[in-house]
């Protein structure tokens, strides 16, 4: 059975990653923010972030981590509303609705979409710290989003293969990003001064060497004749197999840059000069392109009508009072 922060992602538009704790008994009534004429007061963000305080409990820690996962929380529940009231404004002057049958439509087709019937689906939201009827609320604002969207601006968007080609190129790389893999280096001592008269020779030999890698010399034969790494050096300057955040920041990011078999350019590092090969990495759980063409429409398109959707937004704001006090 999913859970239900996945369930609830599914319908808000809001990534919630942790939330202020609840609020207390004596906490006095204030407006944080007001939007034209109307008013979004603490108990509203307090009310609408009640069933996320489980995160913030268990992801941060008591004191400052927990504070500024608060205040940034705090920060992003009040823009949703704000942007929750200007669509809601927008909606009424168009009669714009979504009727009580709607939203038992969108309940029912979540809850075959995570092979649940609509009463665990329910019982599971409840158990997340929303009521039956907040979760319908929330239903409701995400259909009307996505009336008003239809409405005003997904005329704006248009997917080109480019668009979906750089999507690929992206998800691949965030791929890579967890991917293990095996690295060899040729590490050549230098010093803290690239401007001395040994560090630049030992860049000369480093310039030398990648040549030499580049015109077919053996990576591992040239370890061993010129590596100062003595850990590394006999086995041919090989690393072994490597999960991302083994090693440090530097060199992994070296070795994301890496195709299998290509050799890196001389880089400084800790006062040595650094060339590495990438062995191997291992395999990627990506389709092709074309596999995946598909997906990769309705991923770009996503991001798009939410990029239109911003800007729709955000003109409207130029013509609000809007006042935030938080």
């Amino acid at each position: 059975m999913r859970s239900a922060r996945h369930i609830l992602s599914v319908f808000t538009a809001l990534s919630l990653l942790a939330i202020a704790p609840a609020a207390q008994a004596n906490v006095v009534e204030r407006v944080v923010a007001v939007v034209g004429d109307r008013a979004i007061l603490l108990s509203d963000i307090r009310q609408r972030a009640r069933p996320y305080l489980m995160q913030i409990h268990a992801r941060a820690r008591q004191g400052a981590q927990q504070a500024a996962a608060e205040s940034e929380l705090f920060r992003q529940m009040m823009q949703r509303m704000i942007d929750d009231q200007i669509e809601s404004d927008v909606a009424a002057r168009n009669k714009i609705q979504v009727t009580p049958e709607e939203i038992d439509v969108a309940i029912d087709r979540l809850a075959s979409s995570q092979q649940m019937t609509v009463d665990e689906l329910i019982a599971e939201v409840m158990r997340g710290g929303l009521t039956a009827q907040e979760y319908r609320e929330e239903i409701r604002r995400q259909l009307l989003e996505g009336k008003l969207v239809e409405l005003r601006v997904k005329g704006q968007v248009r997917v080109t293969e480019d668009d979906m080609r750089a999507m690929h190129d992206r998800m691949s790389r965030e791929e890579r990003r967890g991917l293990g893999y095996r690295l060899q280096w040729i590490v050549l001592r230098a010093g803290d001064n690239p401007m001395s008269p040994a560090s630049q020779q030992r860049r000369q030999l480093a310039d030398d060497i990648v040549r030499q890698l580049q015109a077919g010399a053996n990576f591992s034969v040239m370890a061993v004749r010129h590596s100062d790494d003595v850990a590394t050096r006999t086995q041919g300057g090989e690393l072994g197999p490597q999960k991302p955040g083994d090693l440090e920041e530097p060199i992994e990011r070296v070795a994301q840059s890496l195709e299998v078999g290509q050799v890196s350019a001389p880089f400084r590092y800790q006062g040595a000069i650094v060339i590495m090969r990438l062995q191997e990495r291992d395999a990627s759980r990506m389709g092709t392109f074309e596999q995946m063409r598909d997906m990769l429409a309705q991923r770009v398109y996503g991001e798009q009508l939410e990029r239109a959707r911003r800007r729709w937004l955000d003109n409207l704001k130029k013509g609000i009072h809007i006042d935030v006090r938080l």
